[in-house]
This record gives structure tokens, sequence and C-alpha cells, in this order.
């Protein structure tokens, strides 16, 4: 190229998206536009600012937050999931020997598993766990003690589908019922079905939707989006990686 020639200039990142367009087909505040826009072009966000794209911190749901219709239904689901042995009053005792103990762990470990599923829990305290049954059997006058809770989520920590969020104290838990590989297919997939796919999402925005996945951790929600960038179906639009573009040409 010679010196008289000019170099095209650089496409920004900003062009990539039409955010007028995308103001008048989803319903986007101005004050989160701006921020979406700074953001593709590489502008400083301050923290507070940050903070409305960003998932709520260890979201959780629990019994409590659900309607009591919601409540009955869930609880009739996991009764009926319930195995025959839970009105074994020596079910509620940790065996000595060693096979019979890792059958002990194993049956308790599903039920914590079912518990979690069927409840959306994605982080369980182990104090919570042992109020509600069939981990406080109160027709049996039954009840696992803390000791006993935790090595059932050792045991769960063993198989690599639960993990210790304080190793020193042992009160919390993130449960993997379902593994964040599978949570990045459900969450594709609902935004193919949607047609959601075309848009442009903060980590906020996910956590609105109404769907399992928007209870995730938020540590654990970046890294359902990560996967999905990897895999080359979205990007993220933001060095701090809080609004994600799915990129719509490569999915279908």
């Amino acid at each position: 190229m010679s010196t008289t020639e000019k170099k095209k200039p650089k496409k920004e990142k900003s062009a990539e998206i039409d955010l007028k367009k995308l103001k008048e087909e989803k319903e986007v505040s101005d004050e989160k536009l701006k921020l979406i826009e700074a953001s593709i072009k590489g502008l400083e966000i301050t923290a507070e600012e940050l903070k409305s794209t960003l998932p709520a911190v260890d979201a959780i749901i629990v019994k409590e937050d659900l309607s009591k219709d919601q409540r009955a239904v869930l609880e009739l689901e996991f009764e009926e999931e319930l195995p025959a042995w839970v009105k074994r009053p020596w079910m509620y005792i940790k065996p000595k020997k060693d096979d019979q103990v890792e059958s002990w762990l194993q049956s308790w470990s599903a039920i914590v598993l079912d518990y979690s599923r069927i409840f959306v829990i994605h982080i369980i305290n182990i104090n919570d766990l042992r109020s509600v049954h069939p981990f406080n059997n109160k027709e049996l006058g039954k009840r696992l003690t803390l000791a006993q809770v935790r090595s059932v989520i050792d045991h769960l920590v063993q198989q690599n589908i639960a993990r210790w969020l304080d190793e020193d104290t042992k009160t919390r838990a993130r449960i993997y019922w379902k593994s964040n590989d599978e949570w990045a297919d459900a969450l594709l997939d609902f935004m193919i079905e949607t047609g959601r796919v075309v848009e442009v999402h903060s980590l906020y925005d996910l956590t609105q939707m109404n769907e399992k996945w928007g209870n995730l951790p938020a540590d654990d929600l970046i890294i359902v989006c990560e996967m999905l960038v990897e895999r080359k179906v979205a990007r993220w639009l933001n060095k701090e990686k809080t609004i994600i573009q799915f990129e719509a040409d490569k999915v279908f």
C-alpha cells in the first residue's frame, strides 16, 4: 500500500448493533440503553451503573418464596418421589460398616438432589435442610444430625455434583442437580424458541425471565454464558462480561 492510500476506517463495535431498533423492539430503558452503548464502545462505567447489568449474587429460591398453591404442588411432587424407607427409623442412624455407609450416603444423596431439583434450589443451607421433611421426620420423631447432613453433602462433593461454599464451617453448598453444560443448552434452546436469540441481554435480564437457569448463582450464570461464547454461538459485548449477544446467524 502506498503512503498516499488511505486506510479504511475501523468499524466501530457499536455499529454492529442497531441501538435505535433495539429500543423500539425491546423494552429497554433509556438508562439501560446508554449503559449497553457505553459498554460496546468500551467507555468507562461506574460500579453503581454496572449493577444494573449484573445478576443477583447467590440467587436462591427457597420454599418460603413460593405461593401457597405452588408450594403445595411441589411438596406433593416431592412426596411422591420419596422412597418408602423414609418411614423406617433405622435410616436416620448412620451405619458403621463401610459397605452399609456407602449405601446409606447414596440413598440420602438422592433425596437431596430430588429436593433441590423439584424446589429449584441451587444453594442449600444445611440448617434449613434439617428443618424440612424427610430430613426432619416429625412423624417418626427422627432428624438427621448436622454431622450426618455434612457427610451426605461430602458424598455429593466427592461425586462432583456439589461443592461447599464455606469449607471452614460447611453450612452452605452449591448443588449441581443439573450440570452447567445442560444449563447452557437450556438457555440457548429458550432463546431460539422464544425468538430472543436476536436480542442483546445483560446478565440481569437473564435472571428476570422466570426460567430455572435465571436463579443460578451469579458466578455459575457467567460460566454458562461463557460456555456459549466458547461454542461461538454468543459473544460478550463488554469487557466486564455482563452483556451478551447471541450469534443468530451461527445458531440456525
